[in-house]
């Protein structure tokens, strides 16, 4: 996966599936078969609160909770999410993806970027084109590209259904972010760079096909399994391939501000919520990326002086 297929690991953690990994017993149980749930403990809470990875899409095995992050959320008083989860604050959301250049998506990219495009959304629905895109910024179809034959399906992700559940239990939900702060990382990239970055997905989804393989799908695989090891690895791909593209520089950027500032901020935010009331239970569910590899959230936290522990059963 060279060039630029990084971007549609973040995209898998990010928006919100035959799985090339095999998760037999996760399908059986109608939930995955580990959670990818941590508990925070130490350093004053006087109760335990919770760090719980999602994944900004679903599938049916990821409808129910396992077993041990239900009753992890069912003990908590407050979920949080990246953003805001509430109908109000979705809807809020769309204005934030409309091209603001004057431009149509088509005039942006060029007319042989769109016959590609083109050529993949037929691929994904035969009904599809790229009319239907052509307000929207060029950051906003390549996000929406990997994960867009799931979305399609109408299930939701596992963090909105635990939004919905949180509303449906009477828990106060709030989020670690602002919709501005995370899409302006986005935001923040020059039209040219988004080209290029549309162009090296379409390219390494056409690879993906052609060799038989699909890096969302093991992602997906991974993170059913709630190996945590594996799932590292899918995401370290990534890093390694961004050292070897042509776009190396890009790459890190992009990496830096989506992860690794974003890792940091947020433990702030919730090393801050914790010591505001320590006998809080507290469930943070997040983008399980944020939670694994180098400098995570949880790496902040224990700096910060918290234990933390992986909760598998």
């Amino acid at each position: 996966m060279k060039r630029l297929s990084w971007l549609r690991h973040t995209a898998l953690l990010f928006a919100g599936v035959a799985l090339a990994l095999p998760f037999a017993s996760a399908q059986e149980k109608g939930h995955p078969a580990k959670p990818l749930l941590w508990k925070i403990e130490g350093n004053g809470l006087e109760k335990p609160s919770y760090l719980f990875g999602t994944i900004h899409i679903s599938t049916p095995a990821m409808q129910n909770l396992h077993p041990a992050a239900e009753k992890a959320f069912a003990s908590a008083e407050v979920l949080y999410t990246e953003i805001p989860m509430d109908a109000k604050s979705q809807l809020a959301l769309a204005p934030m993806m409309m091209r603001k250049d004057g431009k149509t998506l088509s005039e942006s990219i060029g007319k042989e970027l769109t016959a590609e495009l083109d050529a993949e959304l037929k691929r994904i629905n035969p009904q599809l084109n790229s009319a239907a895109f052509q307000p929207l910024k060029t950051w906003t179809v390549t996000m929406a590209l990997p994960v867009l034959k799931y979305q399609l399906q109408g299930s939701k992700a596992v963090d909105q259904i635990l939004s919905d559940k949180a509303t449906k239990a009477g828990k106060e939900a709030l989020a670690l972010e602002t919709a501005e702060s995370q899409f302006g990382i986005l935001d923040g990239f020059e039209e040219n760079e988004d080209v290029i970055v549309l162009k090296e997905t379409l390219r390494q989804i056409k690879e993906d096909r052609a060799a038989g393989t699909d890096s969302i799908d093991n992602l997906i695989a991974a993170y059913t399994a709630g190996d945590e090891a594996l799932l590292t690895d899918e995401i370290d791909k990534s890093f390694k391939r961004i050292a070897e593209s042509e776009h190396r520089e890009l790459g890190e950027r992009f990496m830096k501000k989506l992860f690794d500032d974003r890792n940091l901020s947020m433990s702030v935010t919730i090393d801050e919520q914790l010591k505001l009331t320590p006998a809080k239970v507290r469930f943070f569910a997040v983008g399980a990326g944020h939670y694994i590899g180098k400098d995570n959230i949880r790496d902040h936290l224990v700096k910060k002086g918290y234990r933390i522990t992986r909760i598998e059963d």
